[in-house]
């Protein structure tokens, strides 16, 4: 006689499966995959990594794309309202993953289900329509062609329902665009990876959910008791104001002070002095800023800012304003003094569904190639590629979205577009493992080694510790949470491997939960970390779960991505490695000046990374004793295959 099936708390407790090439809709129990991987992303990789054969390619129908809602969401548990989206990105070519904030994450989640997974590819352009037990593929040709904004008030219109959110795609998606993102509403992306391009190749131009049900709870009185404690720590906390004003642009003068902005496609790590008086954010935002903007759960009262510019170059545009990362890739990088240009630029990358970063990248490299001579106006459509131009970044954003022109050159990213280019251009295309880079690496050791190790290619939030330049950073509370020396010190090399390995458990565990890395010691170390999230956790679902455990699933999670990787790349170690330039150029102004990476040393760095994982020093590869006890036989049994374990 079996048992009573256990209930499932916390989690919705069904994944959802939509095949576009059959219109096969099925369902899977979510916990079948949610002691082992935790919840949204860690879900994802081991559904991508099983079921995704290694000659499959990003545009292949074979591919799928996963949109997650985090264990914690749709529960009161702070900062829990991020959603994922994972797949096989046309970037790097491997694994690619992503979270933003998100309303749909909860109404996915009260409609019954954790995650959706895509694979196929529609016959012509449709959403897809998520409501309880309604799933549906609409038609959506009457949205190809519009922005995400546009599409976000058609499908309101059309459906009566002017509180509908979704997840879309802009022309950049529907163009096939390498860095094109998912964004969510109007102004919140799914960054970095090209998983809008791939939404794209599917003829997927959205999803909408809303649900009616809820998110029950193991033992409630725990939970909340868990929740009211925590809440006082926000209140505690230091720097929450500037937060909550600013949202990241509050590290603007920080940043400026420690050579962490890059200036005209990286050659400088800081804005000449009166480029950044002109322009400081914090200007802007006080002017023009009319609403605070939130998500549901967020414990500072939220981090972004409606804002509406009433003069100058964009009067009249109402936006959500940017974050840090727009300032330092379009407004640094492109060398562009009007202050409103990092809110316009952003708002059209929203539109475009195109990622900030693919964007700087690829006309940073564009300009400074022109700069020197390499690129010329018979090149660039008869555009001046030059410094502090918003009228042509904007054009050029435009192009790329559109692959019009010199556009469809950059659209491929700059690590491609050098090579179509050549005449030495690669030097000036600062990528890792095709990724356009958007963070300075030369200053603060933990960053860079974070940034180059990250398996979806270059980039801070899967495990580099932003907390290096924090202002203010108490050293004795950083060595606490991370459990080493060194974090206040940024250009130590000592200890820097098990920081970053630190920031890879903390920054998977908030993403597989759906918490916010603004709302954890990611941020501000007076917010919560792994302990509190695990009592959360514990409380939420009723299975309980220590700091350890967490360390361990995600861990597996980490492993599982790079042998992910290694089956569909030829990435090793030098892949891990920083761009020419940061090993090459010291920086050249503000108080670092002089200053360059050592390259001997950052190999010392990465020596102790990829012992602390249990990787082989040579190659980067995984060896079979790690993946082993972690339980991956299957994983280890795979990269022998290949000959990629050690």
């Amino acid at each position: 006689m079996m048992g009573k099936k256990q209930e499932l708390f916390s989690y919705a407790g069904k994944i959802l499966r939509v095949n576009l090439s059959n219109g096969a809709i099925t369902t899977e129990p979510t916990e079948n995959y949610a002691k082992d991987w935790l919840g949204s992303s860690g879900i994802a990789a081991k559904i991508l990594y099983d079921e995704i054969r290694p000659w499959v390619t990003p545009y292949d129908p074979a591919n799928k794309i996963i949109f997650g809602s985090g264990a914690l969401v749709g529960t009161t548990a702070p900062g829990a309202n991020k959603m994922s989206v994972s797949t096989l990105g046309p970037m790097i070519g491997g694994w690619a993953s992503s979270c933003s904030d998100s309303y749909m994450g909860g109404q996915l989640k009260y409609a019954g289900y954790d995650s959706v997974v895509i694979e196929g590819k529609a016959h012509s352009p449709v959403y897809l329509w998520i409501e309880d037990d309604t799933v549906e593929i609409r038609d959506a040709s009457f949205l190809w062609g519009k922005t995400t904004w546009e599409t976000l008030e058609a499908i309101r219109e059309k459906n009566n329902d002017p509180g509908l959110h979704t997840v879309s795609i802009g022309p950049a998606g529907e163009n096939l665009v390498r860095g094109a993102c998912v964004i969510q509403d109007r102004a919140r992306a799914f960054g970095r990876c090209g998983t809008g391009a791939v939404m794209g190749s599917k003829n997927l131009k959205a999803i909408v959910a809303r649900g009616t049900g809820s998110v029950k709870i193991a033992d409630p009185g725990r939970f909340m008791q868990a929740v009211t404690k925590y809440q006082k720590m926000f209140k505690e906390a230091k720097n929450v104001d500037m937060q909550t004003r600013y949202g990241t642009l509050s590290i603007f003068p920080k940043k400026q002070e420690v050579c962490g902005i890059p200036y005209k496609n990286f050659q400088e790590t800081r804005l000449p002095d009166e480029m950044a008086e002109v322009m400081h954010p914090f200007a802007t935002c006080d002017k023009y800023r009319v609403a605070q903007v939130s998500f549901p759960g967020c414990a500072i009262g939220g981090c972004g800012r409606l804002m509406h510019i009433t003069e100058g170059p964009y009067e009249g545009l109402t936006t959500e304003c940017n974050q840090w990362e727009v300032l330092g890739t379009l407004q640094g990088r492109l060398g562009v003094y009007e202050p409103t240009f990092m809110v316009k630029s952003n708002a059209l990358c929203d539109q475009m569904g195109l990622d900030v970063d693919a964007a700087g990248g690829a006309i940073g490299w564009a300009m400074e190639c022109y700069q020197r001579g390499i690129i010329t106006e018979e090149d660039a459509d008869g555009l001046k590629l030059e410094w502090n131009n918003p009228d042509v970044a904007l054009e050029l954003i435009r192009k790329i979205a559109h692959r019009e022109g010199f556009g469809n050159i950059l659209a491929e990213g700059c690590a491609r577009a050098s090579e179509i280019i050549g005449r030495n251009s690669g030097y000036y295309a600062m990528h890792i493992k095709g990724q356009d880079l958007y963070e300075p690496c030369r200053g603060a050791n933990g960053w860079a080694l974070g940034t180059m190790v990250s398996t979806r290619g270059g980039g801070h939030t899967t495990g580099a510790p932003v907390c290096e330049t924090t202002p203010g950073l108490d050293g004795a509370k950083a060595r606490e949470v991370y459990g080493v020396d060194g974090v206040d010190r940024p250009q130590e090399y000592e200890g820097k491997a098990r920081i970053v390995t630190f920031g890879e458990v903390l920054q998977r565990t908030n993403n597989c939960l759906g918490v916010c890395h603004f709302n954890t010691v990611y941020w501000n170390l007076g917010y919560i970390g792994m302990p509190e999230m695990a009592e959360l956790y514990s409380a939420a679902t009723g299975w309980e779960t220590s700091a350890e455990d967490f360390t361990r699933m995600t861990m597996k999670q980490v492993n599982i991505e790079k042998a992910f990787n290694l089956r569909h790349t030829d990435f090793d170690r030098k892949d891990d490695m920083p761009t020419p330039r940061d090993l090459n150029e010291p920086i050249p102004t503000g108080d670092l000046a002089g200053w360059k990476l050592d390259e001997e040393k950052y190999n010392g760095m990465l020596d102790d990374y990829y012992d602390l994982h249990g990787w082989d020093r040579e190659t980067s590869f995984p060896t079979k004793k790690a993946l082993m006890d972690l339980g991956l036989e299957d994983v280890a049994n795979d990269l022998e295959k290949i000959g990629k374990l050690r």
